[in-house]
Parts: C-alpha cells; structure tokens; sequence
C-alpha cells in the first residue's frame, strides 16, 4: 500500500507531515476539555478542520448501535457544492450492506482508492458510494477499551486518491481524538443522568418523610413544618390563617364492627374528600392522629370557612352510598380562624381548633363548629 506508485489518473492528498501536525494540534485544541454542552458543536468542527482547504469533499462520523445491526451518521461536514447525506443515512442496517459492517468489525477500517478495488462481495456497498458519486472513502473505526464505537470517515468526490498506510494512520490519530470526545460526553451523560436520579430519588425520600403511609397526606412531621410556616408568614403580612381540625366520629366502634381493614379503607375514603375539598395553592391537608385529619388554610375567611366545612359534612355522608365504605361515617368539624399576633404560636392555635372541635362532639357531632380571634 505505503510503496506503491499513485497512478496518473489520480491525485496525492497534498497535506505534508508539518501540515498535518498543525492540523492535529489544532482539532486537538478544540476537543480536549471542551465543555460538554459544546461537544457536539466541537465534532462538527473538527471533522471541518480536517476536510478544510480541499483536504476532503465530505467528512463524518458514524455510531453503531450496541449490537451492530445499525449505524448512523452524527455529524457531517461537506465542501461547497458536495452535497449532504446525514439525513438519509440514520439506522442504514447491516444487511443493506453487510461486507462493509464486516470489515469494519474484523478489521476496524475500509479503506477504498477506486471503486473498481472492491471484490464481488462489497456490491451493496459500491452501489452505495456509487450513488453518492463517491471516488474514493476512508473509514477507520473508534474504539474505547477494545469495543468498536464508530468510525470516522471522509469521501472524494471530485478526484480519487491511493490512500496509503500513512493517511491511515493520520486519520486513525483524528479517529482517536473523536473516540476519546464521544467517551467523555457519554460518561459526562451518564454521570448527569445519575446525579438527576439521585435529587429525584432524594427528593422522594423528603416526601416519604412528610407523607402518611396510608392515605398519602401529609403527616404530623409535614403539619407541623407547614403549620410553623403559615403561621409565620401570617403573623408578618397580618393575614388572616383558618385551620381545620376532623375527627372521624365513633370510629373506634367502627373498628370493632367492621374491623381493620374496612377501618382503613373508611380514613382513606374520608382523606379523599378532602383532598377535594382543599386544593388551593398553599392549603396543607393532613393526617394529624390516628382518626384525625387537620388542614392549614391560609386566608381563607371565616363564611367561607364554613361553607366548605358544610360541603365536607355532605361529602362524607354519601361515601356509604356511593360504595367507598361498608359502614356509614360522619366527621366533627372544629374551625379556627384568626389574625395571629405575636404572641399566638403552634400550640395557642392548636388548643383553639381542639376546643372547636369539642364544640362540635358536644353539639352531637357530623357537625361544625368556628372560633374566631
């Protein structure tokens, strides 16, 4: 190959070793430590350094799928009037040209002066290059730790050339670089994709923290978190803050009856309510005990108040008959609304709701009651 005298129909690469030398130093400047949202941009203009100055009609890099029954082509870089063929050669699968996926595994290159070299067994392959009016190609592969990556190639179009052991090598140097850029943005992927796993997975965690187990509210942990906040942020703009505190009634006996599980199913059913019932931006709906539920309901004044307690008491009445629990259940109600002072905290809020809630048990319950401050 390297010894032999190029015919005189065709022409040899003009780049010198001091040339190519340049040509490295200057793709290697604009692939080592590139930024990862840059890399795509970098290949791209790599392979337009190599192809620069009549160099190449038409260079590019191609990726096989994991197992080597596809390959694409990423990225491309074309001469004036040399036309482009990315967009057609996307999943190109290996029966459509099976010789050239062989030689690329066997022996990690194709290397094509004329088309006339090619044995009887590349005739997918030379239609190929054929209808791309392709002369002469190169296509040396990329490998990371052993395993075939892709290739980088480059094709003549307006003359031919004898390629020779030394444009090999050249081109597997610009191959390497590519390989080592492509590794790094996969890692760099992988490495992102992990970290987002990890703040999801982490984020879930912050939420089991705060999240009853069976009915999916918030629990005491999340209440008291949200309650302090509210309370808060009340006191310093002088809002008005509602808190509702619901006691499922009788619901021991209800156990005793139905036992458990029906017991189970009854809170999830009466938490589904309220999740309907309070769906505001900032509302906080809760588990506070074991038949318990409480709610945080900033600026919501106290007719309104009411109202939904109302629209909570019917809601529950009906979940028998719409068949979401065996047994009939009420709930009492206590409301608590105010505009915190400074010297109203957590626990002063939470003995006002529990004394409206008494109010409400001793009224005979599947009622409310509001306290205002």
């Amino acid at each position: 190959m390297g010894s032999q005298t190029t015919p005189k129909n065709q022409i040899r690469p003009s780049d010198s070793n001091e040339s190519f030398g340049l040509l490295i130093s200057e793709i290697s400047a604009q692939l080592i430590n590139c930024p990862f949202e840059k890399t795509e941009q970098h290949i791209s203009q790599a392979l337009a350094a190599l192809g620069h100055g009549d160099r190449k009609d038409r260079c590019y890099v191609f990726l096989f799928n994991d197992d080597y029954s596809t390959m694409s082509n990423t990225h491309e870089w074309v001469n004036s009037d040399i036309s482009a063929h990315i967009d057609e050669l996307q999943d190109v699968p290996r029966d459509a040209m099976p010789w050239f996926f062989d030689q690329m595994l066997q022996q990690g290159q194709v290397v094509v002066s004329t088309l006339s070299d090619l044995p009887p067994a590349a005739v997918g392959f030379q239609e190929e290059l054929a209808r791309e009016h392709i002369r002469s190609m190169m296509a040396v592969g990329m490998f990371l730790e052993g395993q075939l990556l892709g290739f980088v190639g480059c094709d003549l179009v307006n003359r031919q050339v004898h390629w020779t052991d030394i444009d090999v090598r050249q081109m597997r140097l610009v191959a390497d670089l590519i390989a080592n850029t492509i590794a790094r943005q996969r890692s760099e992927t992988k490495l992102r994709k992990t970290e987002a796993e990890l703040r999801l997975a982490n984020q879930r965690l912050a939420q089991l923290a705060r999240e009853d187990g069976l009915t999916g509210l918030v629990n005491r942990r999340g209440l008291d978190e949200s309650l302090q906040h509210e309370l808060q942020r009340a006191r310093r703009n002088a809002q008005r803050l509602t808190v509702f505190m619901i006691d499922v009634d009788h619901f021991k006996s209800f156990n005793d009856v139905s036992g458990h599980v029906a017991g189970d199913q009854a809170l999830k059913a009466v938490a589904k309510v309220f999740r309907q019932v309070f769906k505001r931006s900032g509302e906080v709906v809760a588990r506070y005990g074991g038949d318990e539920f409480f709610v945080v309901s900033p600026q919501c004044v106290p007719s309104e108040a009411q109202e939904r307690a109302k629209k909570i008491l019917e809601c529950v009445r009906t979940l028998k008959d719409a068949g979401e629990i065996e047994r009939p259940v009420t709930v009492s109600i206590g409301i608590a609304s105010l505009i915190p002072s400074t010297e109203d905290d957590v626990d002063s809020l939470l003995r006002i709701v529990d004394q409206a809630v008494y109010q409400a048990k001793h009224h005979g319950r599947d009622c409310s009651a509001l306290i205002t401050v």
